[in-house]
């Protein structure tokens, strides 16, 4: 019995080509755009005194290259999870939970636009022939 493997050298040209059109800046940046919800709802449950804490609330790449929504102000963190002497007010989870579902099907739809963006070169698809059976 033998077996053969149609258009493989084709799939996988295919991912070299999805490879190149999707980079990781593209992601990230995809990935921040998809987090803004997340970055308006965390500043709208922020104390305002001065605005300080809402304005330092943002959508940042991380140097291992992934993204995510900071409190760049120094207090932050004591909103976020309190102290001994202060209940917490938190911002960046309750967002989170909010708009899970919006920010995971926003970043899926931009990836999938850029996927099938990418230049394909045979859209046939692999098959699998046996002979001697």
């Amino acid at each position: 019995m033998r077996f053969h493997l149609d258009g493989v050298e084709d799939a996988l040209r295919n991912l070299e080509a999805i490879e190149e059109a999707v980079s990781d800046r593209e992601l990230q940046a995809d990935g921040l755009e998809a987090l803004e919800p997340v970055v308006k709802d965390a500043q709208s449950l922020a104390p305002v005194d001065q605005g300080d804490l809402r304005d330092s609330i943002e959508a940042t790449v991380f140097e291992d290259g992934s993204v995510g929504v900071i409190i760049r102000d120094w207090k932050g963190h004591f909103f976020e999870f309190g102290t001994v002497h202060m209940r917490a007010t938190p911002m960046l989870m309750p967002a989170w939970d909010a708009n899970v579902s919006e920010v995971s099907n926003a970043f899926a739809d931009r990836i999938r636009a850029r996927i099938e963006g990418a230049p394909r070169v045979n859209r046939s698809r692999t098959a699998l022939r046996t002979e001697g059976l």
